[in-house]
């Protein structure tokens, strides 16, 4: 692999899953060349659109022993084993040569939050506009024929959380193993930097606050694979995101499945436009032919409950 950016993770790991698609294509969400859009109160003509995709990569820390270019213990690797030895490390050394040691790759452990991370190359050029859906990949999960989710106490290298084991994944050793369902990690972002996006106004950070006044427990405010799957993106959840730094979002992706996931992207699906802003000469002159329809769009999103001001709050 010679891209300098590839040589530390694989790509697409899993593959959209078989009969998946992006539907209409976000063709209903689309603006137009020729389309007018109003933003931060001014007013501007589409002149071009592009389809846009974009990976995200986010890395963990795991501490591994090797064997023969071939995980085969440690603190992260023997609970990985079963996700299957040659399956793992060719996902932490796509390259060839693994070492033993602490290793960052692309698979996320149970424990994993990346915190609020700022992409700055997200940033579009002046004149240009981003229309984003982000996208999880999902992992399916098991349970054994005995209802058991998590693996049975014996042995103990493959037992309970209790046990330093962890739950089913990818085992499919015990006889009636069943799939159940799925698990991914979970977004939670900042739109722009520093403001939090579809969050609860009274816990816009998830703080659980005091369980004794009835505060929710948890964090708000998140995109996983159910709401939004690669191959289906939920244009619900879209960001605008307009040029200058100041305008980026960030992105936290957290596992708290209790499951290694082995897929650590985060997928951004949409549209560029290529925008130019109309001057009010040239507005009143569309406005005299007739009446001006546009779309409107808010690339700030709604304002945070410490930002919201106006004699409505007085």
């Amino acid at each position: 692999m010679t891209n300098v950016n590839q040589t530390n993770r694989v790509g697409n790991l899993f593959g959209t899953p078989y009969g998946a698609g992006y539907g209409d294509f976000g063709y209903d969400v689309a603006l137009k060349p020729g389309y007018i859009i109003k933003a931060r109160n001014n007013f501007f003509v589409v002149e071009a659109k592009e389809p846009l995709t974009v990976d995200l990569y986010f890395t963990d820390n795991l501490v591994i022993t090797v064997s023969s270019n071939v995980v085969n213990g440690g603190a992260d690797g023997t609970p990985l084993l079963r996700y299957g030895a040659n399956s793992v490390s060719a996902i932490l050394g796509p390259s060839g040569g693994l070492a033993a040691g602490t290793v960052a790759g692309p698979i996320l452990s149970p424990d994993f939050d990346s915190g609020y991370i700022k992409f700055d190359d997200l940033e579009p050029s002046f004149g240009h506009l981003y229309h984003l859906a982000p996208c999880l990949p999902f992992q399916p999960k098991y349970i054994d024929g005995t209802g058991e989710f998590l693996m049975p106490s014996s042995p103990a290298s493959t037992g309970l959380p209790s046990n330093g084991g962890v739950p089913i994944g990818f085992n499919l050793d015990h006889d009636g193993t069943n799939p159940v369902g799925e698990v991914s990690a979970k977004l939670y972002v900042k739109h722009p930097v520093g403001a939090p996006y579809g969050v609860l106004d009274e816990a816009p950070e998830g703080d659980s606050g005091s369980a004794a006044v009835g505060s929710l427990l948890g964090v708000n405010g998140f995109v996983d694979s159910s709401i939004s799957p690669i191959g289906n993106p939920n244009w619900n959840h879209a960001l605008w995101i307009e040029h200058g730094e100041n305008n980026l979002p960030a992105f936290r992706m957290v596992n708290d499945s209790e499951e290694y996931l082995m897929d650590s992207r985060l997928r951004l699906v949409g549209f560029k436009y290529s925008i130019s802003e109309l001057s009010m000469a040239q507005l009143n002159d569309l406005q005299s032919k007739g009446r001006v329809t546009f779309a409107v769009i808010n690339p700030q999103g709604i304002p945070t409950s410490s930002s919201l001001s106006g004699p409505f709050m007085k």
